[in-house]
Order: structure tokens, then sequence, then C-alpha cells
């Protein structure tokens, strides 16, 4: 018999107690799961009953427990329960303690910094959510790689480059891979928010399919397409 199931069921609660204590206290001392020693074995975690509270185990024996433990966090994930308890809890985390709030905010600080064309998508999906302009044969893939062109002009040239609608969402144009081009950002702000907008060398609304035009626009534009 292992000499942990010989000690009693008070005595047992006491160390683990005095365990998780302990590594509250001493996070940097802490040993990180998957460490790997020097004779081969790996770290699995910390336990009463493993010598110095360590369990290392083989590596076989690591990937099973890792495996199990993906098992039941994919199950999990799947309960309705689970995320209510775990949103609570990442809430009053992030409300009560000023770390985490500096450690969430520089974490999504980096992840804005490399991912500048995935973040500028997201943002323009949202803003076509929010005005119910998102077309539902809208291609994201050819979305996403405008906003990588923009991204690869903006340090090729030095110039600043974003991703426009033709006919701007303000005006009932649709966020549709057909009604995106990429501008510099010079002649983006001066585009404005004009529907009527042309100019060399770029598109306008007569390059938009008239599927995509708004309904209130589409007189002008067919009487415009005429001259």
């Amino acid at each position: 018999m292992h000499p942990w199931n010989k000690i009693g069921f008070l005595e047992r609660k006491a160390k683990v107690a005095e365990m998780r204590e302990w590594l509250r206290s001493n996070p940097t001392l802490r040993i990180r799961n998957g460490t790997k020693r020097a004779d081969g074995m790996i770290f699995c975690g910390y336990g009463v009953g493993y010598a110095n509270g360590e369990h290392w185990a083989p590596q076989s024996v690591f990937d099973k427990r890792m495996e199990a433990s993906r098992e039941q966090m994919r199950r999990l994930r799947k309960s309705i329960f689970y995320k209510q308890q775990f949103n609570a809890y990442a809430k009053q985390r992030y409300a009560e303690k000023e770390s985490v709030r500096k450690k969430m905010k520089a974490r999504v600080d980096k992840w804005a910094a490399e991912n500048k064309p995935l973040r500028a998508q997201h943002a323009s999906n949202r803003r076509a959510l929010k005005r119910n302009q998102l077309h539902p044969d809208h291609n994201f893939g050819l979305e996403a790689a405008m906003h990588e062109q923009a991204r690869f002009l903006t340090i090729t040239t030095g110039v600043e480059h974003h991703v426009d609608h033709i006919i701007p969402i303000k005006h009932g144009g649709w966020h549709h891979h057909e009604n995106l081009q990429v501008l510099p950002e010079g002649v983006n702000l001066g585009k404005s928010c004009d529907p009527f907008w042309q100019q060399d060398g770029f598109k306008s609304f007569r390059d938009v399919p008239q599927a995509l035009w708004p309904e209130e626009l589409t007189p002008l534009y067919l009487s415009k397409m005429t001259t």
C-alpha cells in the first residue's frame, strides 16, 4: 500500500491545504508542467504523496495526462454552466486585481501589434454587423488578403494603406469583397464617405456589381452611368 493511503483523512486534508498555501506563497519557485529533467522525466504537477511533493513521470505518462486534461476541457467548454462560472470568475479577477488588468491589456496590445490586418478585418466586420450591412456572400478570405496587401504596401512604401468600402456603408453600401479596395491613407481620407467619389487609378461605384448598389442610390447611379 502507498504511504499516502496510510494516513487519515484529516491529516491528508491538512497536508493538501499546506501544499496549496505553499504554492500560492511561492509562485517563483514553482516548477512548470512539462519541465524536462536531466534523466528524461517530465514534471506533471504537485501533489501530496510524491517525493518532495513533485510528480515526475516518463514522457508517455505525461502525454496521456495532457490528453486526458484536453479531453476534459473540451467537454467542459460545451457546458453552459461552466461558461457562466468561468466568465463570472474572469470578470471578478479582472475587477479586483490591477495586475490581472495590466497583464490582459499587455496581451491584447501585443496581439493587436502583431496582427494589424486581422484586427482591421475584425473591426470592419463588427461595424458592418452593427449596421446590418454584412452581405451573406461576402468572402472573408479575399478580405483578409486585401488587409495583408494593405499591410505590405504600408511597409514597402512607408505610406499607410487602408481597406476601404467603395460605396460607403453609411450610405447603404454592402460589406462585400467586391465593394472593397485598398487605398492610400491620404486618398481614403479625401474620399471620406462620398458615394459618388471617382479618381483615376481607383475603383468607384461603376466597378461595383449593380446587385450591390443601395436601392436609394440606384437611380442616381444609373443616370451617371449614361454620362
